[in-house]
């Protein structure tokens, strides 16, 4: 994961450290047992084609919110070789005060449970970018993955075991995602590929139960 990953920010890799930390602590004093999808009705399987993307804007990124006392941060310590992170940055994600009826456009404002689905994203779009040698935003940009994963996070069916035009239609519902993408063929198709997995179903599963 962490090669497939590199593309994230130092901001982005200190959180998903301190997660994979946090969760450390937890497993080793048996706080937290694993969770497991519940087993859900099949589709009929449909039969795609991959075909070459279209493209979309870029846009630039934010810095994270600011720190709040009380939470636990994470400190990435100066190197400016790598990262150019000064010491004191640090990442923090107040989850209590996440609106969920709101659609994020940065993954600052996604809970853990779904950051983690952010970065599985992040990767799958990391692999197809050199496969295809285009730039990351060609195939789509960091706001439509955050407004995907909420919007599957606030609704278990959305673009999920519908007929095709419903998923088609579900799909051109998210920021940046248009027609090309929405096809059956499209990129959109292959989010809700990795969107569909038992790892980043699960993570979705606990973000519900702990954010209700």
């Amino acid at each position: 994961m962490a090669e497939e990953c590199n593309d994230l920010s130092p901001y982005e890799l200190a959180r998903l450290e301190r997660i994979k930390r946090n969760e450390n602590r937890l497993k080793e004093l048996g706080l937290v047992k694993p969770t497991k999808a519940k087993p859900k009705p099949k589709p009929a399987a449909i039969v795609r084609k991959r075909k070459q993307p279209s493209s979309v804007p870029t846009r630039s990124s934010r810095r994270l919110r600011e720190l709040k006392e009380g939470k636990e941060i994470v400190e990435e310590k100066g190197d400016s070789k790598n990262n150019n992170v000064d010491v004191g940055d640090a990442i923090l994600i107040d989850e209590d005060t996440i609106d969920y009826k709101r659609i994020p456009d940065e993954p600052e404002r996604l809970d853990d449970d779904e950051f983690q689905v952010y970065v599985s994203l992040r990767a799958w779009r990391l692999r197809r970018k050199n496969e295809l040698e285009i730039e990351p935003c060609k195939i789509c940009q960091n706001r439509t993955l955050c407004e995907l994963i909420r919007r599957r996070r606030n609704n278990a069916v959305f673009a999920r075991g519908k007929e095709v035009s419903e998923i088609e239609s579900d799909l051109l519902s998210v920021w940046g995602i248009g027609p090309s993408k929405a096809a059956e063929e499209g990129f959109g198709w292959e989010m809700l590929d990795v969107l569909n997995s038992s790892e980043n179903e699960n993570h979705l599963i606990l973000s519900r139960k702990n954010g209700k």
